[in-house]
């Protein structure tokens, strides 16, 4: 018996097993698990008249429903198919207390789903029309076309949902700088994002590699663009915000500095340290890996382009400009030092300073733009190379992005400060070794135990760092792994099992690939090895 055949036999095994645990019991195909729910043995059909009502006219409730009865009827309006003989439900309510439409970190997404076998009317309640959208996503999973009867139904009514987050903060890092990601690419993954309850955008923007956003204020930082065709221009950026925000998604922008920022200097070659290029200590092979040269802290010239940029994407002031969120991005990692050592200049100012090693030029850099964040209404968010240097003695409205060393997370909500957990070992999505399990396992709080600790630590990214994925294989790199992190950081922390976990990951990824993302197998990556269901490749 050769290989390839002993791995079908396996295959075929596992498949017949997780149908068997499918059949043994009520299968509950929401992802991610909600935090509480019941259910029946009933079945209720859908009208071929279902629609949804609200006591909410906003905008993001008005394009949800758009959305939601397509998502819901993937084969087509209800009423092009049979009619219903059973119990039948006419229509979904959404009924939300706060209608301000108003999403940042402390936004509330919690929800409660109602649906009854005496047919008629569905309930979701809400706080905001954001926990409308996580109701709405819920429900959408729950209904499935009978090839039988050719009706619209749910299966195992009545159900009784209440549920939210366990982290206010549950994102994914979006890289456009080692390589573009076209717009309607954009599009596709924030919709993606949604269907998983996602709720931050990370938008990895610039890098050492390529600045492909538009500037007005500094026109020519796009320069730095890989080409004129991979570039973002005000109103694309502008578009990909209002887009995510309509779904319920935070984008936060990063702008990292003083290191990684080869490409703003094609446009402002100024903002590079002088001699940069003849110094043996510095990663210059720009822009192909190791590129990492920093930005020139002596002149005013950086601090004015700095203050400026961050103003321009503010508004200069708290919750405006284009990007809206609180939170601010402003890397920090990384730090070359060793780019600076033939730059007269840069020697020249230390003096004048009064520094006699670079960490104090490190310091001085990330105080002097901290400030600009923080002056224009926003919390700074920094890797944790940053708490590495200053412990507890920055703003403590700063956020710290842990991916150096899980300990930093611990130390870093022990000094006050609010963290996310983005560890390399276990949240990087370009380790394509790690498979679902890891990303699933990874417990933000495994190590931390007092209360008021906990509270500090807002969720959790996972990183989609663009060195080796570009378009082509996007979504395949983020899902189905990026569904294991989001019910990590959704669901109840004693949702722990991946052996509970695998039927419905199996589900949610047939899901994903019914809705048009190209998501690759649970179990092998990236392709399937042979001829299969999406259920168990």
């Amino acid at each position: 018996m050769n290989k390839v055949n002993l791995n079908l036999i396996v295959l075929i095994f596992t498949f017949l097993a997780t149908i068997l645990s499918v059949r043994s019991l009520p299968q509950v195909n929401i992802w991610p698990l909600p935090q509480f729910y019941t259910f029946g043995g009933s079945v209720v059909q859908i009208s071929q008249n279902f629609s949804f009502t609200s006591n909410s006219n906003g905008r993001v409730i008005r394009e949800a429903f758009i959305r939601y009865y397509r998502l819901s009827f993937l084969h087509g309006s209800p009423a092009e198919f049979e009619k219903p003989t059973g119990s039948v439900l006419s229509s979904l309510h959404v009924n939300v207390s706060d209608n301000s439409e108003f999403l940042q970190l402390s936004t509330d997404e919690s929800y409660n789903l109602t649906i009854t076998t005496q047919g008629s009317v569905a309930i979701i309640n809400a706080v905001t029309v954001f926990g409308a959208l996580r109701g709405l996503e819920t429900f959408s999973q729950l209904v499935n076309l009978n090839f039988n009867t050719f009706v619209y139904e749910i299966e195992n009514a009545p159900w009784t949902i209440n549920d939210f987050p366990r982290f206010p903060h549950r994102g994914i890092l979006m890289d456009s700088s080692r390589h573009f990601i076209p717009v309607p690419d954009m599009l596709t993954f924030l919709d993606s994002m949604s269907y998983a309850k996602l709720n931050v955008m990370h938008w990895h923007i610039v890098d050492a590699q390529s600045f492909p956003m538009q500037s007005k204020s500094f026109p020519l930082l796009w320069e730095g663009s890989w080409s004129v065709l991979e570039r973002y221009t005000l109103n694309d950026v502008k578009f990909i915000v209002d887009y995510a925000f309509l779904r319920g998604i935070r984008v936060v922008p990063e702008f990292d500095g003083p290191g990684h920022a080869w490409a703003w200097g094609v446009g402002y070659p100024d903002l590079l340290p002088a001699g940069y290029n003849t110094t043996d200590n510095c990663d210059r092979t720009c822009p192909i890996n190791p590129c990492n040269v920093p930005l020139d802290p002596s002149k005013n010239f950086t601090y004015q382009l700095l203050e400026g940029l961050y103003k321009e994407m503010t508004g200069g002031k708290r919750y405006a400009g284009i990007f809206f969120d609180d939170m601010f991005h402003l890397g920090g990692d990384e730090f070359e030092s060793g780019c600076y050592a033939n730059s007269q200049e840069v020697a020249v100012w230390m003096k004048q300073q009064g520094f006699t090693n670079f960490d104090q030029v490190f310091a001085y850099f990330i105080n002097r733009t901290s400030a600009y964040a923080l002056g224009f209404g926003r919390s700074p968010v920094y890797w944790d190379d940053v708490f590495d240097y200053f412990n507890n003695t920055l703003d403590k409205s700063v956020v710290f992005q842990v991916y150096l060393d899980t300990s930093n997370l611990q130390d870093a909500v022990a000094a006050g400060y609010r963290a996310i957990l983005s560890n390399y070992d276990a949240w990087y999505l370009d380790s394509i070794g790690n498979n679902w399990t890891i990303f699933y396992n990874n417990e933000p709080l495994v190590y931390i135990t007092d209360p008021s600790e906990q509270r500090l630590v807002i969720g959790g990214e996972v990183c989609n760092w663009g060195e080796t994925m570009d378009p082509s294989d996007l979504f395949a790199r983020i899902w189905p792994r990026s569904g294991a992190f989001a019910e990590r950081v959704w669901s109840a922390r004693d949702v722990n099992s991946t052996e509970l976990a695998y039927p419905r990951i199996l589900n949610f990824r047939c899901l994903l690939l019914q809705r048009g993302i190209d998501s690759a197998p649970v179990d092998t990556y990236p392709n399937p090895p042979f001829p299969g269901s999406c259920f168990w490749q």
